[in-house]
């Protein structure tokens, strides 16, 4: 599979560089092979095996396919799925005035599934949306829009926010919706991701259910073939912008205070070595990466960064039923 690459950090970069670098840069876990593999899924492949942007369709039905992404919030769900798109050539994020073949839409609390036609037709370039408009006219706009622009895959962030019931939802609408964003005459293939709710939500339509596969994202196990390789990734950075880890088990620190959370624990991580990058050091220190963890968290009277053995730590933290 070909991917292309990111920013690079040259020699004697300053410490404003190394910061920027470190904001750009994504912890790889297997995950990220995980999601490709669902991806050959909803896409067709060329003779030599490579993945191409055209969606896979039932010769029979002429629908594409869908895949529900599931995590917590935390999990990482958002940094997985912009970061697999950035890497793979092959999807190209389009926007009101830069042309491809990715929509990527992130639903806000407030949203209905009215209002998400409007927000896609607007990402597309149509800025003129009727207010008065009934949600199937809207969608029959922002579906011409993605016909019009050649999207070919549609990514719907947070979905759950549309399942939220009060006044002016629709519920059942918003589901059966992404059943039909499949259908008709320029179906997309349609990722959506979201919390447990979703998937709840979406099981109550069998219909809309059995076309969106489940790809669930779980925490990092202790000891695990991920959590080796959150270690070395967390030693990598460090090692790039000129920092060494004073206490080698810091990586095992910041998973187990972020609770195994890939998203925030990789935050964490990158927070302590700005921290450290900030504070002129040479060595990223348990002070550092505490006075980081207090920051986002507050202070607190113990905590996974305390200068002390990491497993006789990490077992009176484990007893005491220590959360963040």
């Amino acid at each position: 599979m070909t991917t292309t690459t990111t920013t690079t950090l040259t020699d004697g970069a300053t410490v404003p560089e190394k910061i920027e670098w470190l904001a750009d840069r994504y912890f790889r876990l297997d995950r990220d092979d995980a999601l490709i593999a669902r991806l050959s899924r909803l896409f067709v492949t060329d003779a030599e095996g490579e993945l191409t942007p055209r969606p896979k369709v039932d010769p029979l039905t002429g629908e594409t396919r869908g895949l529900m992404l599931l995590g917590d919030s935390g999990a990482g769900k958002s940094a997985l799925l912009k970061r697999t798109l950035r890497m793979l050539p092959m999807f190209g994020l389009v926007d009101r005035e830069i042309d491809g073949n990715t929509l990527y839409v992130t639903v806000p609390p407030e949203a209905t599934i009215k209002s998400l036609a409007a927000r896609i037709a607007k990402q597309l370039g149509y800025i003129d949306m009727n207010p008065r408009a009934k949600g199937h006219e809207a969608w029959d706009v922002a579906r011409h829009q993605m016909r019009k622009r050649g999207t070919s895959l549609l990514v719907i962030d947070e979905t759950h926010h549309l399942l939220r019931k009060g006044s002016g939802r629709d519920v059942e609408g918003a589901i059966q919706t992404m059943k039909s964003l499949l259908q008709g005459d320029w179906p997309v293939a349609t990722i959506v991701a979201g919390v447990d709710k979703l998937r709840d939500g979406v099981m109550t339509d069998p219909e809309t259910d059995r076309r969106f596969p489940k790809f669930q994202l779980t925490r990092i196990a202790e000891d695990s073939k991920e959590a080796h390789t959150f270690r070395r990734s967390l030693q990598l950075c460090a090692e790039k912008v000129g920092l060494s880890l004073e206490n080698e088990t810091l990586p095992e620190r910041v998973l187990f205070a972020e609770h195994g959370e890939p998203g925030r624990a990789i935050n964490l991580a990158k927070s302590i070595l700005v921290t450290s990058l900030e504070a002129g050091r040479t060595q990223v220190t348990l002070h550092d990466a505490y006075r980081t963890f207090a920051a986002a968290y507050g202070e607190m009277p113990t905590s996974p960064f305390a200068d002390a053995s990491w497993d006789a730590l990490r077992t009176s933290l484990t007893d005491a039923g220590w959360s963040r």
